[in-house]
């Protein structure tokens, strides 16, 4: 049988793992340290990562982003010691011991959500209080020290004459220190996940056009395509495993074993995915999200536990895990929050009027962004309930977001506009501080170890971008 023959046949029988065709060109002994290849040209070092097994709830501070350059973190849960709440929303302060008191919603194991019904609890009417900015920064306008928009059209197609006169960007960011080192062109269609997963030198992304890419990330080449007869949904990797939404269905398989799972239990196809408590959570189509407990015998890493339904009445679009909750956003326009201990949805959270698109855990703030053209701030109220506590408006609709730590462990926040353009912003003050482009709409950015980015766009290209480690 030929390499087409094999690629084509994958799908044919549900009894064939989805990568068990490309197993034999994987590293699975790769080194710790990545070498210094001409397109992932990044010196770093990788620790192997145990098999997902059932552990201890993270307490907070466990999960959030460590403090240092670059640090990374898969459910990017921050804190911040820079961060200055406003008066009425700082934690109050206990004079005993300096601790705070408030109730933080998305981090902090002592949250107690006992006092919440255990079905949903619509969010109320909006507050009229909460003021709605314009565009980024404090006065809702571009950082002044931002002289250039946009890139130059001429640029892009490697014609421009006018060269340093151009008015136009010849750069596809404009970020201190942020800079693309490698293009990657092998999907003809939005691509929906770009994981690296531990223990391994091998980048995978997958598309809606049904194809699954590897990377060498040691040459940036394709090493195996795979024809997956099937839109992938969604691709993420927690450890060594990498998950691949499907319809009906999740593929995993664990780069350093070679095991190849099918897990059953889905209806729909899978759209969003993430890892928390031990658990694995798959979004749907249909608005109902699948649950595998992870367990520690060999033979079946992972058992089915629980289909939750009834709750989202749309497809499932995104995940962010934040101290024992879990919160699910989806076309429905609703934000679903729950209980990682029991899987009921103890609040909806419904100030968005449009598809929400991703969301982000940063100190003790959720943050949600929508096809409404909306970045929306979300914390805890006395009674125990997630208000909007700052929202900002674009002129467009908002697809993606994102967050790591600059050169100088400051947190920064990437937001993906339909027209190509990411938005890097300071936070928590929200000014502007530089912008990457693309042809197409980004849809999906993936932070990787060591300062590296992936981005991956409509159009079905992905690029790579690495921010400098130094002080910039």
């Amino acid at each position: 049988m030929d390499e087409a023959t094999m690629h084509d046949s994958v799908f044919q029988s549900s009894k064939v793992g989805v990568f068990s065709m490309f197993y034999r060109v994987m590293n699975h002994n790769a080194p710790r340290r990545y070498s210094q290849g001409r397109n992932f040209g990044v010196d770093r070092q990788q620790d192997f990562a145990a098999d997902i097994v059932p552990r201890r709830p993270y307490a907070p501070y466990d999960n959030r982003m460590k403090k240092g350059s670059n640090k990374w973190s898969r459910n990017l849960v921050w804190t911040s010691k820079e961060f200055q709440a406003s008066e009425g929303n700082r934690p109050r302060m206990n004079n005993t011991n300096g601790s705070a008191t408030i109730k933080p919603p998305v981090i902090g194991t002592g949250y107690n959500v006992s006092n919440q019904p255990r079905k949903n609890a619509a969010y109320g009417p909006r507050s009229s209080s909460v003021s709605e900015t314009r565009g980024w920064g404090s006065s809702g306008k571009v950082s002044p020290n931002k002289t250039k928009e946009c890139v130059c059209k001429f640029w892009k197609a490697g014609n421009c004459k006018k060269g340093e006169q151009c008015q136009f960007l010849h750069s596809w960011s404009c970020f201190p220190g942020l800079a693309m080192v490698a293009s990657l062109e092998g999907h003809k269609k939005d691509i929906n996940g770009i994981a690296l997963p531990q223990g391994s030198d091998k980048l995978f992304s997958a598309s809606i056009d049904g194809t699954l890419c590897i990377w060498d990330c040691n040459t940036g080449q394709c090493v195996h395509t795979i024809n997956l007869h099937a839109e992938a949904g969604s691709l993420m990797s927690e450890g060594p495993w990498v998950f691949l939404g499907l319809p009906n269905a999740v593929k995993a398989f664990n780069v350093q074993t070679s095991k190849d799972l099918h897990l059953s239990g889905v209806v729909g196809q899978v759209h969003a995915m993430t890892i928390a408590n031990g658990m694995l959570f798959a979004g749907t189509s249909s608005g109902s999200i699948s649950v595998w407990k992870a367990t520690d015998t060999e033979s079946e890493p992972f058992t089915y536990l629980t289909s939750l339904e009834g709750h989202h009445s749309g497809q499932v679009t995104c995940f962010i895990v934040g101290g024992q909750r879990l919160y699910s956003g989806s076309v429905d326009k609703t934000i679903k929050v729950w209980d990682l201990n029991t899987l009921q949805c103890t609040m909806t959270l419904r100030q968005h009027t449009d598809t929400v698109t991703s969301l982000l855990c940063w100190d003790q703030f959720l943050i949600s962004s929508s096809l409404d053209g909306t970045v929306r701030v979300w914390a805890c109220s006395e009674n125990g309930s997630l208000k909007v506590t700052n929202s900002r408006r674009q002129e467009q609709s908002v697809h993606a977001l994102c967050g790591m730590h600059d050169a100088e462990a400051k947190p920064i926040m990437f937001c993906s506009y339909l027209n190509g353009t990411v938005s890097i912003v300071d936070l928590p003050s929200f000014e502007e501080r530089g912008k990457m482009f693309s042809t197409n709409t980004i849809g999906t950015i993936t932070i990787g170890p060591e300062g590296l980015l992936f981005s991956g766009d409509k159009s079905g290209k992905l690029r790579v971008w690495s921010l400098a480690a130094t002080k910039v």
